[in-house]
């Protein structure tokens, strides 16, 4: 249950926007509760909850970011506002403030080996290894402008609006029957009889008159238009193609093994166990019983702890979050209890069962390893000094060819291409550099405005220059004349074979075998056997699978088929439904359909705390976030 939303958390991204909420709910009445008044730093109030402007603003930001991304600009204030970014992100956090009060009003909280716990197994935190490492977590929280102390009261918060979600959803499912359903409909298998018309030769199909061919041109004139073309310069900055692993020396590598020696050494490993006690007392007791000869093993058990209690694993000094338990264990002797420590949880002695001495990989062995590495950071270099120096020329006024000199570059022009990265002969232009994402930026370019660099890929950026805008134009009948007629003979000819196949579906219906219609056609009967839903479209057609499963056995249809031009008449000859319709449900579907009933379930109980709970919105803190924003 709730899978999509322990999903959504498990990112650490994700945990910094908008307070970590998980869900979208849609939020009524918003602007009942408006007012100019309160603290100039609380943006929602809901009940005894408040949500800041730092967290409006990170939400809004995020928003705005969102955007951005799909614009490849910054949306502006005007656009900002058709899009109702503002609305959205008050939704949300009143959908978080309202959640976070129901907790607080339940006394719902975490208790801090629970909050230990979490942080322990945030994936972000953890190193290559897959362990948790404190170094890690410091420096991700520090590119996250965030502190300890705020990323857990943040932790804390989470917990508690899941426990509220779990008490909505926990143990909710849809009921089997659905499961059956689905696995009937999916798992149903049809055998089919079908005559195959071939498509009708042009040449069979007479010519179409004068009025025949304007009647379509008027109509579908669009069609045969030359589109908007628009032609740029540009300048790629690509790491790949700077990346140059024979320019690295010798020396080089070697003052890079030397200086950063820590890179290439397994530190030192310790099979840690711990055992917690309650009290002072109880450790103590312990720990006596130990120094009289009662193993650590026979102690943990007399205090209650099972194996998997007591064992903390291989880990290195950096794996272990308490540090006064690291401290213990890294001074030990193997299989030599330490005394009683006071750790992050109460009194704990600890005894180490193992030890796997530091190891540092050979210059030799990584010669190659940091040959590339060294490349790499090169190449990204370069990279980067050369996007500054054509920012830099830009901004002071170059032109993007002076610019790309500067930065010894290549300058390359494109002309005349559309929306679709096709020229004016529509003909797919080759080794578009930046593809689509390229394409989108320039056809959102305003003449005589300094676009945005592309970024298209990992650390790759496209400049680029809109140089000249052809206007999309209508080409005369004259023209496009025989694109015309040709499309007219197409359309004739599936007109005409419509007709056919009708007339076979009639006579089918009324009792003639297929095989007599077919013979009296010069056609065969082809069989399809185990014919489902999803298999279908592949081997007939999307149009002629909807067909067949259109009626019950017996049912015939006709429909085109899946080679342009020809159409097909069918015949169900047979119908089976799966003997166990649960083994036709893909694989996660009933877990989706779970997590779209627990959304519909949780909209409803977040539109019910709202009727239940007043909420206030502070529209001067507001402003002045989206002023600075903006």
């Amino acid at each position: 249950m709730m899978n999509q939303m322990r999903k959504g958390v498990g990112g650490f991204t994700a945990k910094l926007l908008l307070g970590l909420l998980v869900l979208s709910f849609v939020v009524w009445g918003i602007a009942d509760g408006f007012n100019m008044a309160g603290s100039p730093n609380t943006v929602i109030s809901a009940g005894g909850t408040d949500v800041s402007t730092r967290e409006y603003q990170q939400a809004y930001g995020q928003a705005i970011n969102r955007v951005s991304t799909q614009l490849q600009r910054r949306p502006t204030p005007e656009e900002q506002a058709a899009l109702n970014i503002d609305q959205q992100v008050l939704s949300q956090l009143t959908s978080v403030a309202l959640l976070d009060e129901e907790a607080r009003r339940l006394g719902l909280s975490l208790s801090d080996e629970g909050l230990a716990r979490r942080i322990a197994n945030e994936p972000a935190f953890r190193d290559s290894s897959g362990n948790y490492s404190a170094n890690t977590a410091r420096l991700v929280l520090q590119r996250a402008n965030l502190t300890e102390e705020q990323y857990a009261a943040e932790e804390r918060k989470m917990s508690r609006r899941i426990q509220v979600m779990d008490a909505v959803t926990g143990g909710m499912a849809l009921p089997a029957a659905f499961s059956d359903a689905m696995g009937t409909y999916n798992g149903e298998r049809r055998t089919i009889a079908a005559i195959t018309l071939p498509p009708i030769p042009a040449s069979e199909i007479p010519e179409p008159d004068d009025a025949a061919v304007q009647a379509l041109y008027d109509d579908t004139s669009e069609d045969y238009a030359i589109p908007e073309l628009r032609s740029y310069s540009y300048v790629a900055l690509v790491p790949e193609q700077l990346f140059d692993p024979a320019s690295i020396t010798e020396d080089e590598i070697e003052a890079e093994y030397t200086g950063n020696i820590a890179d290439f050494t397994t530190p030192e490993r310790r099979r840690v166990q711990q055992i917690v006690f309650p009290d002072r007392a109880a450790a103590d007791a312990a720990a006596a019983a130990m120094a009289s000869g009662q193993s650590f093993a026979d102690a943990a058990r007399a205090a209650g702890r099972s194996d998997a209690d007591v064992e903390l694993g291989l880990r290195t000094a950096d794996q272990i979050p308490d540090t006064v338990v690291r401290d213990a264990a890294f001074g030990l002797q193997p299989n030599q209890p330490s005394g009683v420590v006071e750790g992050l949880f109460g009194p704990v002695i600890v005894q180490v069962t193992e030890i796997q001495p530091a190891e540092v990989r050979s210059l030799d062995a990584v010669r190659d390893e940091i040959r590339q590495q060294l490349a790499a950071v090169r190449a990204n270099a370069r990279a980067t000094e050369a996007y500054t120096a054509i920012q830099d020329s830009l901004g002071s006024g170059a032109t993007l060819a002076e610019a790309a000199e500067a930065a010894g570059l290549e300058l390359t022009s494109v002309q005349g291409i559309d929306q679709k990265g096709r020229n004016a002969d529509g003909q797919e232009v080759e080794n578009l550099v930046g593809g689509s994402d390229l394409l989108t930026a320039l056809f959102l370019a305003q003449p005589g405005t300094a676009a945005e660099p592309v970024n298209f890929a990992t650390g790759s950026y496209v400049f680029f220059d809109l140089t000249d805008i052809q206007e999309a134009q209508e080409r005369p009948l004259d023209e496009v004349r025989d694109r015309v007629v040709a499309d007219w003979k197409t359309d004739e000819g599936d007109r005409l074979q419509e007709e056919r196949a009708k007339a076979m579906v009639e006579r089918a219906r009324a009792g003639t075998s297929l095989a007599d219609i077919a013979a009296e056609a010069g056609l065969s009967v082809q069989t399809t056997s185990g014919l489902t839903r999803a298999s279908g479209p592949s081997q007939i057609g999307q149009p002629a699978t909807m067909a067949a499963f259109e009626g019950p056995q017996g049912h015939v249809a006709d429909a085109p088929a899946s080679t342009d031009g020809s159409w097909m008449v069918l015949q169900v000859t047979e119908t089976s439904l799966p003997a166990d319709p649960r083994a036709s449900v893909q694989a996660g579907l009933v877990d989706q359909m779970n997590d779209m009933a627990d959304n519909d379930l949780l909209q409803g109980f977040v539109a019910r705390l709202q009727r239940d709970i007043p909420v206030e919105y502070h529209q001067q803190a507001m402003d002045q976030v989206r002023g600075v924003l903006q």
